[in-house]
């Protein structure tokens, strides 16, 4: 008895030769290099950080800038810092580690998305009772915002509060 194959007598086998395993490594890394290509083209073009003027003299003023942070926790102020969406006000209560509200102070808020430099604006802030301080905020938008604040006294400049805080407006 002869055997004849499923395929009829003429069924071509295919093999896997040096030349297709070639084929495959070379489209393999032209894939990924498409893919890296791309990924650092946008990443480039795109680029929304944030960059420090300066940055070396600032690295040199770092221990002031520790010292006057250490100064800052001594004195043992608070704050609190609220969006008053009815009447569009940024409204900022600073006490001291007794409650009592701290006055005096010439205040100052940066405002700016997290993401992006495009919003920043920075405003001043009123006096408006013992330790609250606030300022109009027209057609703020929606979503997260940062604010660095500052309060100095008003005769000498002197920096005596700094804070970072984020703040959330609804939508």
């Amino acid at each position: 008895m002869s055997r004849v194959d499923a395929h009829g007598p003429a069924a071509h086998v295919r093999t896997l030769s040096g030349r297709h395993v070639l084929y495959g490594f070379i489209g393999f890394f032209a894939i990924i290099f498409a893919a890296d290509s791309f990924m650092i083209y946008k990443a480039v073009t795109t680029f929304g950080g944030l960059e420090t003027n300066d940055a070396y003299r600032k690295g040199l003023a770092y221990n002031a800038r520790i010292a006057v942070a250490q100064a800052q926790a001594k004195r043992g102020w608070h704050d609190r810092l609220d969006y008053v969406p009815g009447t569009e006000r940024l409204r900022l209560s600073l006490v001291d580690r007794d409650g009592a509200g701290v006055s005096g102070l010439a205040v100052s808020a940066q405002l700016g998305r997290p993401a992006t430099d495009q919003f920043d604006r920075t405003i001043a802030l009123s006096q408006t009772g013992p330790g609250v301080y606030e300022a109009q905020v027209p057609s703020i938008e929606a979503g997260w915002w940062r604010v660095q604040i500052t309060a100095q006294r008003q005769t000498e400049g002197e920096v005596l509060y700094q804070a970072r805080r984020r703040l959330w407006i609804k939508p």
